[in-house]
């Protein structure tokens, strides 16, 4: 039987799975160098020593402006840690006034950015990494800022472009930690469907940091929409090495042995998920689903029943539960369960032909007739062809049919 109204049948896209976000960076303490602090990590990531005091730091730099109102230096500073103490709209405020007194300083300009980009204002962000970029051109942190920010507002050729000028620059000298440059490109070029290239990039961050759990998820991602099953589980089995917790590669997996008819595997990743993460939608539904393939509807009634209780408002969800009670014989509810996916996304034909099969069991011969007309007006050629050798439906094909298109429907039925 066709479900494929239920689950995409290719593969599932749940870009938040395999490509999580990256935290954004940290701070650039004042007197760090262009490429971030003294271990030059492009993602400028600093390390406060153990115990110190962001709020005696803050109350000192405020007594020096106090003192000296435009001392850019402490400014800097104020801003610095009131962002490391996660004081972050005090800490834009406070770059703000810092840029006002001196504009040209490259690293003011990518940490303003950066805290930006905590805040979530991340079209702002891009641009205060650019202006960083206008004094620096080869400042790799605000590169790769401006790259993260740009995937996040789906500016993915944007965001490409940004990573390979990153990349021009820090291959070579800092190749510990260019992997997150490849993996931010891998994650580019995959939104933009290139795939080949994505599986090529993110191949290139592991190999240069085979220990990231992210990336092996990602390929294992970028290789399921190749079709390539096997390998793609051969990569979450990677991931879930490094990473056993992480519920959503557990589902991905399950996904893949799913579509490959391992369902009692695909049914113990799903359960693995769940036991990591019980409110996680996705795998009680494609848990559900492979009950549906065990032909097991009692059960996926279940899982689809705690799937809608942890996001109720999922069209699919609502569609696998009313499959599942017409499987059941339990038409009733199973209309009712089509509404509702009805009420979230209108305008499905799967629906409404379902539901004129349920009303045709039920014997209610009009409503059978509309809802079939219903379906057949939305996609006249499939359900047109459905309907001609349903035989549940076999007496409502002339009345339905031309009650959605006469003149098809006298041509077929001629």
């Amino acid at each position: 039987m066709d479900y494929s109204a239920i689950v995409d049948t290719s593969a599932t896209d749940f870009s938040e799975i395999a490509a999580p976000k990256i935290n954004p960076p940290e701070i650039n303490p004042p007197e760090a160098n262009a490429f971030g602090s003294a271990t030059s990590d492009c993602q400028g990531t600093f390390k406060p020593s153990p115990g110190i005091s962001f709020d005696h730091k803050i109350e000192t730099y405020q007594r020096l402006i106090e003192a000296v109102p435009d001392s850019f230096e402490a400014w800097s500073y104020l801003s610095y840690f009131l962002a490391c103490s996660g004081r972050y709209r005090d800490s834009a405020s406070a770059y703000v006034r810092t840029l006002y007194i001196k504009s040209n300083q490259p690293r003011i300009w990518c940490n303003y950015a950066t805290v930006l980009e905590k805040l979530g204002h991340y079209e702002e962000a891009v641009e205060n990494y650019s202006k960083a970029l206008v004094f620096s051109p080869d400042y790799l942190k605000a590169m790769y800022g401006k790259s993260q920010n740009l995937y996040r507002l789906s500016e993915y050729q944007a965001a490409l472009e940004s990573y390979d000028q990153a990349l021009a620059i820090g291959t070579n000298a800092y190749q510990a930690t260019t992997y997150e440059l490849w993996y931010g490109r891998g994650k580019a070029l995959f939104k933009l469907r290139r795939l080949d290239e994505a599986v090529a990039s993110f191949e290139t961050a592991l190999r240069l940091n085979p220990h990231v759990a992210k990336v092996w998820a990602s390929l294992g991602q970028a290789l399921m929409y190749q079709r390539q099953d096997e390998l793609a589980i051969q990569q979450f089995d990677q991931a879930l090495k490094l990473m056993p917790t992480d519920a959503l590669s557990w589902v991905y997996k399950g996904c893949l042995l799913k579509r490959l008819g391992r369902y009692k595997e695909a049914l113990a990743c799903f359960d693995k998920a769940i036991d990591l993460e019980p409110t996680v939608a996705r795998a009680w539904h494609y848990r559900g689903l492979t009950f549906i393939n065990m032909r097991q509807y009692s059960d996926a009634h279940d899982s689809f029943r705690v799937a809608l209780q942890c996001q109720a408002y999922d069209h699919k969800s609502w569609l696998s539960l009313a499959w599942a009670l017409e499987k059941m014989g339990d038409y009733k509810q199973a209309i009712d369960a089509y509404n509702k996916a009805l009420s979230i996304e209108p305008d499905q034909a799967f629906a409404f032909y379902r539901q004129a099969r349920c009303y045709a069991a039920l014997k209610n011969i009009p409503f059978a007739v509309e809802h079939l007309r219903r379906a057949i007006a939305l996609c006249p050629n499939q359900y047109l062809e459905r309907a001609l050798v349903d035989p549940l439906l076999h007496n409502l094909q002339p009345k339905a049919l031309l009650a959605a298109s006469p003149t098809a429907a006298i041509s077929r039925v001629n």
